[in-house]
């Protein structure tokens, strides 16, 4: 999670990719390639390849291998929280208090994280990706 969030901010690179390729599939109807998601969303293929087997795994996209393969939701899109999206996705390279050479500080910094970590996630939870696609501006 960042520190700061500016006006405007789409957060972490990992988590506006994924929601805007969600959005993507979403809008589809029909297989999307990886190639064509990450030139839309000026990305790599292989990142975007990368997400979206992690998203196929916890059934939230459905992957279709092949020449005429490519990859759809596999879940409506107001089934799909934001929430959802971060915590398959999301990085778990913490740092445990304990890990660090102390200074006393750490495990009062490490609730306070703990503690904006856990409304930043109950926030995600209240949006799904159909309220992205109903809030959209073109």
């Amino acid at each position: 999670m960042q520190l700061l969030i500016q006006s405007g901010d789409l957060g972490p690179k990992w988590f506006h990719v994924a929601l805007r390729a969600i959005v993507l599939m979403a809008e589809s109807n029909e297989l999307l390639k990886s190639n064509v998601i990450a030139e839309t969303l000026g990305e790599d293929a292989t990142f975007i390849r990368k997400m979206l087997a992690k998203l196929a795994e916890q059934d939230y996209v459905q992957a279709h291998s092949g020449r005429y393969g490519g990859y759809c939701l596999n879940k409506t899109p107001a089934q799909i929280t934001m929430q959802d999206i971060y915590k398959v996705l999301g990085n778990d390279n913490e740092t445990p208090y304990w890990s660090v050479p102390s200074t006393g500080s750490e495990r009062f910094i490490s609730m306070v994280i703990a503690k904006a970590e856990k409304t930043f996630q109950s926030v995600l939870a209240d949006y799904t990706i159909q309220d992205i696609l109903e809030n959209r501006s073109r």
